[in-house]
């Protein structure tokens, strides 16, 4: 019987960690992706400033 119980402990340890790494991957493709998105927005800025500066 006790070896029963530490086998259904591991099991639901185990799925537990994988959902939480699962939200852990998911959290941090958004984080990237919001990250690249900004560097774009401030990449376009710069590119459109400096075609509006040069036409003056």
């Amino acid at each position: 019987m006790k070896g029963i119980a530490s086998i259904l402990l591991a099991i639901v340890v185990g799925i537990v960690l994988l959902w939480l790494a699962i939200q852990l991957l998911v959290g941090v493709i958004k984080l990237v992706g919001v990250l690249i998105a900004i560097v774009i927005a401030v990449a376009v800025y710069f590119f459109a400033e400096k075609a509006i500066g040069k036409g003056r």
